[in-house]
């Protein structure tokens, strides 16, 4: 399986389409290791804005490996805490030529595709070479995911028929691509490496695509694992947003922690997270109900939890994946992690359709949630979506780091 957590959710039916007035800045101190984080309406789209809601961006550049001058700046690529890898639409690389990543190391190899399965999407695309620069970090010669790549126009139907809906252009994700940085080193680690696992890596000979079993070394991972330096985690760093929303929020991803002046974990509380699902618990409701497969995830647009016994909690009439109570609710929670450790947290749920009508252009929202009927490998699934990161800053550490919080995989704040 994946070790993906994300949950994308389709926002076709909302109104927000960003800009205007109401925004808000936060961000540690500058450095080689800091880079500007928006949330913000999204990528232009047809002559227009995307129409994004509650999504993190930052700019990076891409390179053939090697060259300084075959490489191309992409904007809006979406911070996602809660899958490995970077991913690109084929289309925001302008034709930038990459190598590809093959199953025997060398040109003369078959060429790896991938078809990557979030909650309720997957994407497919070829897996290529690049040297990826992000602020003052460089990973050389990585494997990427390019989503849509023209060389592998053909869905393998062990692929397709996964269930999900296919994602495989700027309009779907509302961006040019996605950042995965969450706290695993590779996107699929071992599993992938024995046994074929079926609709995840591909080999594409001529006579088409099957499934194959990948080297650590070639799958798409964690840009940050290749950074010289800055390489055991990150911390998002987001402003508090007011309970009508903004346009727009800007703060910072920084890369490491502990590693220099400006990425020290001060005060934050360390739940160490699961090696395998990189989940904890959140005890929620008011007999402290057990959601054992929880976790906290900047891809996630709402924070999505299920509470049949709060009445309150009902679905939206025109946005129905999201709550509309007849008041704002304060809600609170209780983060545990591996290691014991507990974090209170304390959030709000307002009806999402009248803030989305009252302010249509906004695009930042720290009070929106909706239900979560999944379950993972544990039980009962809480998701902390990009709401719990305003006012905050969260630091993930990367598997088997070594940091001043201890060993990765862990979540801080």
């Amino acid at each position: 399986m994946l070790r993906v957590a994300a949950l994308l959710v389709s926002l076709l039916a909302l109104t927000a389409c960003g800009g205007g007035a109401g925004s808000s800045s936060s961000g540690p101190a500058a450095g080689p290791n800091t880079v500007t984080m928006v949330v913000d309406a999204g990528p232009i789209v047809n002559g227009t804005a995307a129409g994004a809601l509650n999504q993190a961006y930052v700019t990076i550049t891409v390179c053939s490996p090697g060259s300084s001058t075959a490489c191309q700046t992409i904007d809006h690529v979406w911070v996602d805490t809660g899958s490995t890898g970077l991913r690109l639409m084929a289309s925001a690389l302008n034709n930038l030529s990459l190598p590809a990543v093959t199953d025997s190391g060398t040109t003369s190899g078959n060429a790896f595709a991938e078809c990557y399965q979030f909650v309720s999407t997957y994407m497919w695309g070829a897996v290529r070479s690049a040297d990826v620069k992000i602020g003052g970090e460089v990973a050389k010669s990585i494997p990427i995911h390019v989503i849509g790549d023209a060389s592998f126009p053909n869905i393998p139907l062990s692929c397709a028929s996964t269930g999900g809906s296919l994602q495989n252009s700027v309009s779907d994700i509302s961006a040019n691509g996605i950042l995965g940085v969450g706290s695993f080193a590779q996107d699929c680690g071992t599993a992938c490496t024995t046994g074929n696992v079926p609709a995840a890596y591909y080999t594409c000979p001529s006579s088409g695509c099957q499934p194959a079993n990948v080297p650590l070394t070639q799958q798409v991972s964690n840009p940050v694992i290749a950074f010289a330096t800055d390489n055991n985690g990150i911390a998002l760093t987001l402003p508090p947003v007011p309970s009508q929303g903004a346009a727009t929020a800007t703060g910072s991803l920084t890369f490491g922690i502990g590693t220099r002046p400006n990425n020290g974990l001060g005060g934050a509380v360390v739940l160490t997270v699961d090696p395998n699902s990189g989940y904890f618990t959140t005890l929620f409701g008011a007999s402290g109900i057990a959601y054992a497969s929880s976790f906290i995830d900047s891809g996630s647009n709402a924070q999505y939890f299920s509470d049949s016994s709060n009445t309150s909690l009902v679905k939206c009439a025109t946005n129905d994946f999201l709550y509309c109570p007849s008041k704002t609710l304060s809600l609170s929670a209780i983060n545990v992690g591996v290691n014991d450790k507990r974090s209170n947290v304390s959030f709000s749920v307002a009806a999402a359709d009248p803030l989305f009508q009252a302010q249509p252009t906004f695009a930042a929202f720290s009070n929106i949630a909706g239900p979560n009927p999944s379950t993972g490998s544990t039980g009962r699934s809480f998701d902390w979506g990009l709401p719990f990161f305003y006012g905050r800053t969260v630091f993930i550490a990367i598997e088997g780091a070594n940091t001043p919080g201890g060993v990765g995989p862990y979540v801080a704040y």
